[in-house]
């Protein structure tokens, strides 16, 4: 049949992970090897986390500089006459 499409067969893998604020197994399904980025909530505590290069993270939970370092201020150049 011309034009006709091969079928392309993924693998399905099933993923085990625990969810980072119930610490509750989760089975998540997924083709890829690894899942590189994926916002989930948890189906027990219902909190949402993220997955990224399969860890799975709490929101928020992304290195914040120390109260010591202050904001960088931008100051408006005005023209000299």
């Amino acid at each position: 049949m011309p034009g006709a499409r091969r079928q392309i067969k993924l693998a399905y893998i099933e993923k085990r992970i625990q969810c980072p604020h119930c610490r509750g197994e989760l089975t998540i399904g997924t083709v890829m090897d690894k899942i590189l980025l994926s916002r989930r909530a948890c189906p027990k505590c219902h909190n949402e986390f993220v997955i990224d290069n399969d860890v799975p993270k709490k929101l928020g939970a992304e290195k914040k500089p120390s109260e010591s370092v202050q904001a960088s201020r931008t100051h408006k150049r005005t023209k000299s006459r």
